[in-house]
């Protein structure tokens, strides 16, 4: 029973320092129709806005991003190696399945490369068969391989079923998952610049349109600053989007999945939710200067100066967060660590100690405090060993020079004293002398 109570201890404990980890709050109240949302500053690694970012969703064609990281991992050279399209590897597709056009093309080879193209533009359910049937040595062993990755980048909710994301009660993900996926998608060589690509054409296929409308300027839901990724779309699923984003240097990455959609509206409120959230973040949020090299956290006592000085001590460098524009100064907490005192001489950008800065649960992290001035040292080396060695303090000095002056007097007395005893015996013995 002991072992039983505390291991539910530790798991309690463990549960509780996760939750306890509570991220800033951007205070995002924007209205979405997507029933799971996840969107991420990534310039700042920080969680923006969630919504059921956790709960169980359909991808959908989303799934093809895990596709080609398992694709582009396992091929060595996506432009030179080609791969022959076989009829039964692409057989059973629904008639209305989106394609590359592959079933046109049996028997010849096509690159890893354009078959790429044909997986994310068009989102080929057939490329993403072809491709998997050739990496995976058939399509069971590439989805296996699609699960060790998703385990491997920390995906703890997440179990694909097929490389192409067509209805599958076992083929499942979370929006946050989704972003771990999509981040490491990201830092593949050429990934981006496929999935940004609205317009491509492999040599003997028609021209290939890419469904993220996002990216297309002669499309209402055009955003200038989309960076891919990815769409998707199932009855079961609704309408799902990957998309990052990069305003001077300024990155997110959202997720949307399961926003509702019928052909009689035809609205896509993925994309609409997608705008919406990347403006009330360009808008809102930034980085902001919490303290700067001109702010003042702490006063230092200087010594060998005459008439003595106190030095401020102020950040080496700007002290910043990225928070909301009108974010609360009084959430700022700082934990400051400097001497009362310092010896001059102290140069410019002298370190005179260190603060540590939070603002509500965000740590920011240790930063130096430095001194803003030169001050040089303006008392005699002899005064200041002594001082130094002896820590003389004012009264004590005064004492000794007190007990000089005594000892002096009574030296002096002694030596009156001395002096008129032996004119006493002087005189004595000259008078017993003449008697």
């Amino acid at each position: 029973m002991k072992r039983i109570a505390a291991t539910v201890l530790f798991v309690m404990i463990v549960c509780l320092s996760v939750f306890s980890a509570s991220a800033v709050d951007y205070m995002c109240n924007e209205e979405t129709v997507s029933q799971a949302v996840y969107l991420e500053n990534l310039s700042a690694d920080a969680v923006i806005y969630e919504k059921a970012a956790d709960q169980r969703s359909y991808p959908a064609s989303t799934t093809k991003i895990m596709t080609y990281i398992i694709t582009a991992e396992n091929v060595a050279d996506l432009d030179q190696t080609a791969v022959t399209i076989r009829q039964e590897v692409i057989d059973g597709l629904d008639p209305e399945s989106t394609v590359m056009g592959l079933s046109s093309h049996v028997g010849e080879q096509v690159s890893v490369r354009d078959l790429l193209y044909g997986l994310m533009l068009p989102s080929g359910n057939d490329a993403a068969l072809v491709l998997a049937d050739y990496v995976g040595d058939g399509i069971p062993g590439f989805v296996s391989k699609m699960n060790a990755k998703a385990a491997e980048l920390g995906c703890v909710n997440t179990h694909f079923a097929n490389p192409h994301g067509l209805y599958d009660p076992e083929h499942y993900t979370t929006a946050r998952d989704m972003a771990l996926i999509a981040k490491h998608a990201m830092t593949i060589p050429g990934f981006m610049d496929v999935c940004n690509t609205v317009y491509y054409t492999p040599d003997g296929f028609d021209t290939l349109h890419n469904t993220n409308y996002m990216l297309d300027e002669d499309e209402d839901y055009y955003y200038p600053y989309t960076r891919g990724i990815k769409t998707g779309y199932l009855d079961e699923a609704g309408k799902c989007l990957v998309t990052s984003s990069d305003k001077d240097g300024d990155q997110y990455l959202c997720i949307c999945f399961g926003a509702a959609y019928s052909y009689e509206e035809n609205v896509n409120y993925a994309m609409k939710d997608t705008a919406r959230l990347y403006n009330w973040a360009y808008e809102n949020l930034g980085v902001q200067t919490l303290y700067s090299p001109s702010d003042s956290l702490a006063s230092v006592d200087v010594k060998y100066v005459r008439n003595g000085k106190t030095l401020s001590a102020v950040p080496e460098k700007d002290i910043t967060a990225f928070l909301p524009n009108q974010y609360d100064r009084s959430l700022i907490q700082t934990e400051i660590n400097c001497p009362e005192q310092v010896k001059a001489p102290v140069a410019r950008g002298d370190v005179l100690g260190t603060v540590k800065v939070r603002y509500d649960d965000l740590d920011l992290g240790e930063f130096n405090l430095v001194s803003p001035e030169d001050v040089v040292r303006d008392v005699s080396p002899v005064w200041a060993f002594v001082s130094e060695h002896f820590v003389l303090s004012v009264s004590l000095s005064a004492a000794l020079l007190l007990i000089i002056l005594l000892v002096i007097i009574l030296i002096v007395v002694h030596v009156v004293r001395k002096r008129r005893r032996m004119n006493q015996r002087y005189s004595a013995n000259n008078g017993r002398r003449y008697r």
